[in-house]
């Protein structure tokens, strides 16, 4: 299984999520365009370059982490904006919009 997304500048999102969200980066297979993949859990995270620009949405993946406070601490040492909290839970998004939740884990 994988969650694929688009982004408009492929260096800068996949520095994001290989440094910021700490995911190790994985051999992209026979495929065609510019992209990068990412290990997610026992999942995958396929960036696809698309300059195309993208309307924001709601639509969004989640991640769960052990530490939800740590995360919260970790991302604001990075810049990333917290755009929005409930219990348990953050919204934020990627460089190119794409919106990301973190979960603390159960």
């Amino acid at each position: 299984m994988h969650v694929n997304l688009r982004v408009d500048r492929l260096e800068e999102a996949a520095r994001f999520y290989q440094e910021v969200m700490g995911l190790p980066s994985i051999e992209r297979r026979d495929t065609a365009g510019r992209g990068a993949w990412f290990r997610l859990g026992d999942s995958e995270l396929h960036l696809a370059e698309d300059a195309a620009p993208q309307p924001r949405s709601q639509r969004h993946f989640a991640v769960e982490v052990a530490d939800l406070a740590e995360a919260r601490r970790s991302l604001g040492k990075a810049h990333i904006e917290i755009e929005k909290e409930d219990v348990g839970r953050f919204w934020m998004r990627d460089p190119s919009g794409n919106r990301i939740e973190v979960v603390q884990a159960r």
